[in-house]
Parts: C-alpha cells; structure tokens; sequence
C-alpha cells in the first residue's frame, strides 16, 4: 500500500511540474521580449533630417504656422515605446478621411500597413480655411523593440469621401521605435 502511494505522489508532483514549466514557456512565448533585430538592421542614415516626436502629451501647445508645413503634422510619444498619437492641420479640403501610411527610409519598407491606416483614420467634413483636422489620435508602429530606433516616413492621406479617390498632402521624417509586445 505504501508503494502505491509513492507512486501515486511522484506521478502527481511530476505533472505538476509539467504543467508549471509548459505554463511558464507558454507565458514567456506570449508575452515575453520581442526579439526583432528592425531597428538595428535598419540605422537611421548618416546626415538625413528627421523630427523626434515630443514628449508625451501634456497641456502645452506646440506652435503651428500656416506657412511652415513642416509644423502641420506633430507626433508625440504615447504611453509605451512605438505608440504615438498625431495631431493635423491643413488647408481647405472636401469631406473626406484623413490617415497615415508609413515606411522604413532606407528600404522603403512599409510599416504596419493595415494596423496603421485603421488606428489612425479620422473622418472630416469639408473645411473652408486652415485648421486643426486630426487631434490626439492614436497609432501604432509594430516593427521593431523599445530603444532601438530607426528612420520612418510618415505620410499624411486624404481619401474624398465623395469620388474615393486619395491623394498625399505632406510627409515628414520621424525617429520612431517598435511597440514591444
């Protein structure tokens, strides 16, 4: 009898062992660090102009001046690493969507393609002057870790609500990181 609970004991410590380390490699494949290499196999080149989005968002303004459209799109750092939220100004426009699409600068690699224009598509009535069109929206880049930078295109699109038909309004380079999952 008592042979039979030994027996009975190991088998039950064993499987619970089991599923501890299978639970703990199952955790760690979920939710452990990302081991993208993006930023580091894509330096930001040597001499190329870029904007670092500002810090994360607090009360304070940023200027905008009408006749500088490097000051129309402002990105700012959100919560973690890789996510970011945009604010947009521009000049007359029918009704319509506002989004973003983004590539990597040395490859022309795009960047979290359907993710991108989903999370950061605002819808707009038709405009008559220059104003603020996107504020505080929020989006993410997935390619690569926390920390380690790279160089990303960020392009501004319009898509006419009326005729479908889409059209770039500005781009402007960013210093941006992956969302680390």
């Amino acid at each position: 009898m008592k042979k039979v609970y030994k027996v009975l004991i190991i088998a039950t410590v064993s499987v619970f062992a089991l599923v501890v380390v299978l639970g703990i490699l199952v955790v760690y494949a979920l939710f452990g660090p990302d081991k993208s290499d993006f930023g580091r196999t894509h330096p930001i080149p040597e001499g190329i102009g870029y904007s670092v989005p500002y810090p994360e968002r607090t009360q304070s303004e940023v200027a905008v001046d009408i006749d500088d459209p490097a000051s129309w799109l402002q990105i700012w750092d959100g919560l973690q690493g890789g996510i970011y939220l945009y604010d947009f100004y521009y000049t007359p426009l029918p009704a319509g969507e506002i989004f973003l699409r983004g590539y990597e600068v040395n490859d022309n690699i795009p960047l979290s393609e359907s993710r991108l224009k989903q999370a950061s598509t605002v819808i707009i009535g038709a405009t008559t002057s220059f104003l603020q069109l996107v504020n505080h929206q929020q989006f993410s880049i997935y390619e690569g870790v926390w920390g380690e930078y790279y160089a990303a295109r960020i392009e501004v699109w319009f898509k006419n609500a009326e005729t479908s038909q889409e059209s770039k309004l500005l781009e402007k380079v960013y210093r941006v990181e992956g969302w680390q999952r």
